[in-house]
């Protein structure tokens, strides 16, 4: 089963590259979001680069919520030049500067993407008809909401679900954003139980960068 770690963009270059060097001991790929939480940072296409830099594979987020056609169409010619191979659409969470265009419906901007030749994957919620979000027609989806490993028994091998990790040093932002997440024990848990069910997980501990060092290194050292 394929790992792939959550590394949110940093403004700081010489500490994202760093960060990205120690995850190429463990992983081959890297998921990029854009803006989490609504907050503007560097962006995702900005990070991807970086990431293939150093030898890893990105799947770069794209924000729909921000954008008009011409915009996302202008982000994925982007993309093309920068030899990105993944990307992800997403409404994303409400911008906490600036209006939310909201034009691109996220099956439109699924069906674009893949015309342009990307492998394109969108997001899926647990805690939703997920089987209407499977019939976007996206090549792979990230899951959101798991807790436990029978909610993938009976969805295809396109579904890597996001394991979130909640430590001291996030829980306030998980709770804020409603986020489903686990303890680093349980984390480890729900990885051993994936295998078979999940093409992949992600594995994500937003704000505690050493904690997801951690958990890579025993999942990579486990039987």
């Amino acid at each position: 089963m394929e790992i792939i770690a959550e590394l949110a963009p940093t403004l700081n270059k010489d500490l994202f590259l760093k960060r990205l060097e120690a995850l190429r001991r463990y992983v081959e790929k890297v998921d990029i979001p854009e803006a989490p939480g609504g907050r503007p940072s560097a962006h995702s296409l900005a990070a991807g680069v970086l990431a293939k830099q150093v030898g890893l594979e990105p799947l770069v987020h794209i924000r729909l919520l921000d954008v008009n056609m011409t915009a996302f169409k202008s982000l994925l010619g982007g993309a093309r030049l920068l030899d990105i191979e993944y990307v992800v659409v997403l409404q994303g969470d409400p911008p906490a500067e600036g209006r939310p265009v909201g034009e691109i419906a996220t099956e439109e901007a699924v069906l674009v993407a893949k015309k342009m030749g990307f492998k394109t994957g969108a997001l899926l919620s647990l805690r939703r008809d997920y089987k209407q979000r499977l019939k976007v027609g996206a090549d792979f989806y990230l899951a959101l909401h798991l807790r436990e490993a029978w909610q993938l028994a009976d969805l295809p091998q396109v579904v890597y679900p996001y394991i979130l990790v909640k430590t001291e040093k996030n829980f306030d932002l998980l709770e804020r954003l409603g986020q489903t997440a686990v303890s680093t024990r349980e984390a480890l848990e729900l990885v051993r139980k994936l295998e078979g069910l999940a093409p992949g997980v992600v594995l994500s501990v937003p704000r505690d960068f050493q904690t997801l060092l951690g958990l890579l290194q025993e999942v990579k050292i486990r039987p």
